[in-house]
C-alpha cells in the first residue's frame, strides 16, 4: 500500500514533522511505501493534494495537523476514491475527535490504515463568491457565522495562545463588541427572518475544540444541522456560554434546531467552516451524502 502523508510544520508546537516522520517509518517498517507533503503555503498544499488525490496508487491521504489542514484534505479527497485520515495535531482537531481518529500513537495508527477499512460520511457544500468568482467548498464539521465567526476570527490571530483556552479568551473580548444580526435563512424552502447572535450549520457536533455546538449532528443522516440563537443579553450568553462543552445549551429557549438538506444564508456576516475563513453572506450550502471516505470506528 502506498501513503501520502501531508503535515503542517507548525502544528502541535511544531511536533506534526516529527510525528509525520515516525508514521512513515512505521509504515516502511511494515512493508508499505509513504512519501510525506508540505508546502510553503495554502495554496500550493492544496495543488499538492488535489494533484495526490487524482493518482489511483496512493491508499490514502493523511493529514497531519489541525482542523486546517484537515479541511483541504477533505476539499482533495471528496467525491474521489482515496480516502484520508487524520492525526490530530493542532489546536481544535474537531474532525480528528468527530471520527474517533483521536490516538497519536503510531503503530496504532499504521494497524487502522492498513488493515482496517474506511466508511463514507457526509459532507457540507458551500456555494459561495469570493473576489468576483463563484467559488464550491466541502466542509466536514461546522459552518459558523455570526458571534461564533467573529470569535473563530480573532482566535486565528492569537499565534501566542494555543488548546481551547484561545476560544475562551476570544470569546470574552469580542462579547462586549457583538451586536445581534438580521438574518435571511431558506431552509428547504421555507423562509425564516429572525435577528441571532449566531447561525451554524454542521455536518458534525462539534467545533472549536470540543464544543458541542449541534450533538445531534450525524455524519450519515443525509441531513445538516442548523442551530439559530436568538437575541440574548450578553451576562445571560456568558451564563449559557459553559452548557456547549456538553450539549447541553440546545434546551434553551433562545436555541432553536432544524434540519435542511439546503440551506441559503443572507446577511452582514462571515462565514468560517472548519475553523477557516470563507467568504462573507450571502452563501448557500448543501449536503453531500457519502462524499468522503474515512476511518471512523474507533
Amino acid at each position: 500500500m502506498k501513503f501520502a502523508i501531508a503535515y503542517n510544520v507548525k502544528s502541535g508546537r511544531g511536533s506534526a514533522p516529527q510525528i509525520a516522520k515516525k508514521l512513515l517509518a512505521s509504515l516502511e517498517a511494515k512493508g508499505h511505501s509513504a512519501l510525506l507533503v508540505n508546502a510553503p503555503d495554502v495554496e500550493s498544499m492544496r495543488g499538492a493534494l488535489a494533484a495526490l488525490a487524482k493518482d489511483e496508487s496512493i491508499s490514502a491521504i493523511v493529514s497531519v495537523g489541525g482542523d486546517g489542514l484537515a479541511h483541504l484534505v477533505i476539499n482533495a479527497c471528496a467525491q474521489t476514491s482515496i480516502p484520508m485520515y487524520t492525526v490530530p495535531a493542532g489546536t481544535g482537531n474537531d474532525f480528528a475527535r468527530t471520527n474517533n481518529q483521536v490516538s497519536t500513537d503510531i503503530d496504532f495508527i499504521t494497524d487502522r490504515l492498513t488493515t482496517e477499512t474506511p466508511v463514507e460520511i457526509d459532507l457540507g457544500l458551500i456555494r459561495f463568491e469570493r473576489d468576483g468568482v463563484t467559488r464550491s467548498e466541502y466542509f466536514g464539521q461546522v459552518l459558523s457565522t455570526g458571534f461564533d465567526s467573529l470569535v473563530n476570527k480573532r482566535a486565528n490571530r492569537m499565534h501566542w495562545i494555543r488548546g481551547q483556552m484561545k476560544y475562551n479568551i476570544s470569546t470574552l473580548l469580542e462579547l462586549p463588541l457583538f451586536r445581534p444580526i438580521k438574518y435571511e435563512l431558506d431552509l428547504d424552502g421555507n423562509t425564516i427572518c429572525s435577528s441571532a447572535m449566531l447561525v451554524a450549520v454542521a455536518n458534525g457536533p462539534t467545533y472549536g475544540g470540543g464544543m458541542r455546538i449541534l450533538p445531534g449532528a450525524d455524519r450519515h443522516d443525509g441531513e445538516l444541522d442548523l442551530l439559530l440563537l436568538k437575541p440574548v443579553s450578553k451576562i445571560e450568553l456568558l451564563r449559557v456560554f459553559p452548557r456547549v462543552f456538553k450539549g447541553t445549551h440546545v434546551t434553551h429557549p433562545a436555541v432553536e434546531i432544524f434540519r435542511s438538506k439546503k440551506i441559503a444564508l443572507r446577511a452582514k456576516a462571515l462565514a468560517y467552516a472548519d475553523g477557516e475563513y470563507i467568504s462573507s453572506l450571502p452563501i448557500e450550502i448543501s449536503i453531500a451524502p457519502k462524499a468522503l471516505r474515512t476511518w471512523e470506528a474507533a
